[in-house]
């Protein structure tokens, strides 16, 4: 059985939709995917859940929490979302020709991909997917480039993916070898 996703996981697959609209592309691609990690670190999170929603309280809360983890992960390498995103969005382009704006995008299968790895990576750890395990899936893939930005803003992809990984969920069993060291 497939881990379930987030509602913070499902927020970033919306914004990875509208910016594949942005760019006029036929499918969600893994660079549509980091576009929507970055931006979710600029949204007013609290104007985007209803009040009126039933768990508007729980759902509120775990989108702060774990956009503030992308937010740590993302000030810790020193990537600066609004900028690289900006410059991201620049260099990807797209491919220009109009979409319809009733019809849903779907993934790409290197999309799906990246989802079944951050699908995999919450599974070990016995936990829903979150934002963190799909940062963590993407900064995994080659994408050149994302990496020739990477490289002209200083951001090591090393170093972004060793804090990705140490802020996703610890498995279980690691977690009790953890606290039985205390």
């Amino acid at each position: 059985m497939k881990p379930r996703h987030s509602d913070s996981l499902l927020l970033i697959w919306r914004l990875a939709e509208f910016e594949a609209r942005q760019l006029k592309s036929s499918t969600i691609e893994p660079i549509h995917l980091l576009l929507g990690l970055c931006k979710s670190v600029d949204l007013d999170l609290s104007a985007i859940v209803s009040k009126s929603s039933p768990d508007h309280d729980e759902v509120l809360e775990e989108l702060l929490r774990e956009v503030r983890r992308l937010r740590t992960i993302f000030r810790a390498t020193g990537l600066d979302a609004r900028i690289f995103r900006r410059a991201l969005r620049r260099v990807s382009g797209g491919n220009r020709t109009a979409q319809s704006e009733s019809k849903q995008l779907r993934r790409s299968k290197s999309a799906k991909l990246v989802f079944a790895d951050a699908e995999h990576f919450a599974e070990l750890a016995q936990s829903v997917v979150f934002p963190v395990h799909l940062l963590y899936a993407v900064a995994l893939i080659e994408d050149h480039l994302r990496d020739g930005l990477f490289n002209e803003f200083g951001i090591e992809l090393q170093r972004l993916q060793q804090v990705a990984k140490r802020e996703m969920p610890f498995m279980p069993l690691v977690q009790k070898l953890f606290t039985g060291l205390n």
